[in-house]
C-alpha cells in the first residue's frame, strides 16, 4: 500500500505484537492458559515482541501478577469486566459513546461496517459485540499483519478505539482490587499514547456517558 510505513516497519511489526499482548491479557482472565504461558515468558525475559521501553515494566508486572493469587485475580476479572449486579469497567466501546450505555449499540455497528469495509472479520466462535477492548487490539495486529493501508488502521484507532478506551482503562485502574490489573490498565494507558505519538494521531472528541 502507498501510505503504509516505509521506514518504519520495525515499529509497526512491534505495535502488531504489543497489539496482541494487550489484547490477550485484557481478553482472557489472567489466569487462563494462554496467558499463563505469556506470563513465564514476561518473566523469564525471553519475549523480544515488545518495545524496549516496556520490556523492564512487563518483566516487573509479571512478578506482580505470581504475587496475586488466583482467586484474587479471577474474582477482580469477573467483577471488572463480566459483572454481577454491577460491571465496574465495561469493556465495550459502546457502553461510553451511546447514551443508553448499552452493548450492540449504534457505535458497534458503525465499527462492524468499518471491519467489513477492510474486509476483516473477527471470529471469536461466539455472538458477542466486536467493539471489546481486547477484541479491538487483535484487530490491529490483524489490519498490520494482512498489510492493510496505514489510513485504514489509523482510522480504526483514532475513530473506533481511543475515542474511549482512554476511560475504560481509568475505570480499570479505579475499580481493580488487584494490583495486577491496577498496573496492567496503567501500562496500558502508557502504550496507546506512545501509538499516539508514534502514527501522530488523535483520537475523535466524542461525548462519552459513563
Amino acid at each position: 500500500m502507498q501510505d503504509t510505513l516505509q521506514n518504519d516497519v520495525i515499529d509497526l511489526e512491534n505495535l502488531s505484537a504489543m497489539a496482541k499482548v494487550f489484547g490477550s491479557l485484557f481478553y482472557f482472565p489472567l489466569t487462563g492458559d494462554n496467558n499463563q504461558a505469556l506470563l513465564t515468558a514476561l518473566a523469564d525475559e525471553s519475549q523480544a515482541c515488545g518495545e524496549p521501553v516496556h520490556e523492564t515494566a512487563f518483566t516487573q508486572w509479571a512478578q506482580v501478577v505470581a504475587e496475586d493469587g488466583t482467586d484474587t485475580l479471577n474474582q477482580d476479572f469477573f467483577l471488572l469486566f463480566e459483572g454481577g449486579e454491577a460491571m465496574y469497567a465495561p469493556p465495550w466501546g459502546s457502553v461510553y459513546l451511546d447514551k443508553e450505555e448499552v452493548i450492540f449499540g449504534e457505535t458497534t455497528v458503525a465499527y462492524r461496517q468499518f471491519l467489513r469495509q477492510n474486509g476483516v472479520e473477527l471470529d471469536t466462535g461466539m455472538r458477542e459485540p466486536e467493539d471489546q477492548f481486547g477484541l479491538m487490539l487483535f484487530a490491529v495486529s490483524q489490519f498490520i499483519e494482512e498489510k492493510h493501508a496505514l489510513s485504514a488502521i489509523k482510522a480504526l484507532l483514532s475513530e473506533h478505539l481511543f475515542t474511549w478506551c482512554y476511560r475504560y482503562l481509568e475505570l480499570v485502574e479505579k475499580h481493580a482490587q488487584t494490583n495486577s490489573y491496577q498496573q496492567l490498565a496503567l501500562l496500558a494507558t502508557e502504550w496507546c499514547l506512545a501509538v499516539q505519538e508514534l502514527l501522530d494521531i488523535q483520537p475523535l472528541a466524542k461525548k462519552l456517558y459513563r
